[in-house]
């Protein structure tokens, strides 16, 4: 199955991010989370966001996918300023051109993995039967044709978070956001699921952004932004971050 391919874009990164700042609470209970982020995020590579617990890292997730609005700054994704989009518009736009991949899979425990898939689909009016045969597609591109009536508490966690991945890209989406999509596998399930996003960013239309703790899927990286106290302090390419002593 070949992930449907997004219509190549105009613009040259998939996410520009300048002077972000993001701040929760007020007096003394404030906390600033974003502290002055830039940030570019190419099209074609998988970018890492590293760094400690509370450093940002899922705030600027949050900013850059318009969950949260930042308070400060700009955020271009694909060549749009979400914050600057009607509500109802920002929702259209996340759910035809985001992909979203959690740590704890977000499926629908009632149904089965190709229904789980399928949703995203649904949600952009796509007739239900049209909806399967892609879902099914989908599924089959990550290694899990065999399991599509499965539901998921009959998949081992590998295998769940690839329903869920295949769920984020089975719309054809320009932009995937990851929040900590190995940290709860074993080392070659983790790899099975970051050699799948690999797949996917490897498009001149495509990016992927992963936030995590986990050293061992560096490999997978095209590059590395360190994050630490709200601010993005180095970023590096990936083989030069493997490189290091």
């Amino acid at each position: 199955m070949s992930i449907p391919e997004p219509t190549s874009p105009a613009q040259t990164a998939a996410v520009e991010c300048r002077g972000v700042t993001k701040t929760y609470g007020t007096g003394d209970a404030q906390v600033k989370a974003l502290r002055g982020v830039d940030l570019d995020v190419r099209f074609g590579e998988v970018l890492m966001l590293v760094g400690p617990s509370g450093c940002g890292k899922t705030t600027l997730l949050s900013v850059i996918s318009s969950i949260l609005d930042q308070d400060e700054g700009s955020c271009k994704v694909l060549g749009s300023d979400l914050k600057a989009m009607p509500q109802e518009e920002r929702l259209e736009f996340r759910k035809n051109s985001i992909g979203f991949v959690f740590q704890l899979f977000n499926l629908f425990p009632t149904i089965t993995a190709a229904e789980n898939v399928a949703i995203p689909l649904l949600l952009k009016n796509m007739a239900p039967k049209n909806a399967e045969s892609r879902a099914k597609e989908a599924l089959d591109g990550v290694g899990l044709g065999g399991k599509t009536e499965s539901f998921p508490a009959q998949l081992s966690g590998g295998q769940q978070q690839r329903v869920a991945i295949a769920r984020a890209l089975a719309h054809g989406p320009k932009l995937i956001l990851c929040d900590e999509p190995t940290s709860s596998l074993d080392h070659q399930t983790g790899h099975q699921v970051m050699e799948t996003l690999k797949r996917a960013a490897n498009s001149p239309d495509r990016a992927v952004v992963v936030v995590t703790h986990d050293a061992r899927i560096f490999e997978f990286a095209d590059r590395i932004a360190y994050m630490d106290d709200g601010r993005i302090t180095e970023v590096v390419e990936a083989r030069q971050a493997r490189n290091a002593p």
